[in-house]
């Protein structure tokens, strides 16, 4: 099991907004979800000391990005290439360069599922 392994809350910001995420990292998976109904899923694996892997999602119809994108239909499948410290800092900003904008992302662990439980 990896470090990374656990339930962490996203701080996301763009140039059109904020929002808050929940994101499961588990045993090179990535699932989670947002205040505005959107999921998340993908894969991770762990080179390096780096997490490196994808998020995939879909916006959905009628709906704006917090990158300012907009959306008059369901969109296709968004892939977001991840790379983030295997020791994710909670006091540090992450750029996540996206293919409809970059975001600013602060990560705060709230469930420790990896190698030091008592975290």
């Amino acid at each position: 099991m990896s470090e990374v392994d656990g339930i962490y809350t996203a701080y996301l910001t763009g140039v059109a907004g904020q929002g808050r995420a929940m994101f499961v990292f588990k045993d090179g998976k990535i699932a989670g979800a947002d205040l505005a109904g959107l999921t998340f899923s993908g894969e991770y694996k762990i080179s390096k000391g780096k997490l490196v892997g994808e998020v995939v999602y879909k916006m959905p119809a009628g709906s704006t990005s917090i990158t300012g994108a907009s959306f008059e239909h369901l969109s296709e499948n968004i892939v977001v290439p991840l790379e983030l410290p295997e020791d994710i800092d909670p006091n540090e900003t992450y750029r996540i360069d996206t293919p409809i904008g970059p975001l600013n992302a602060k990560f705060l662990k709230n469930v420790n599922f990896g190698a030091n439980n008592g975290d």
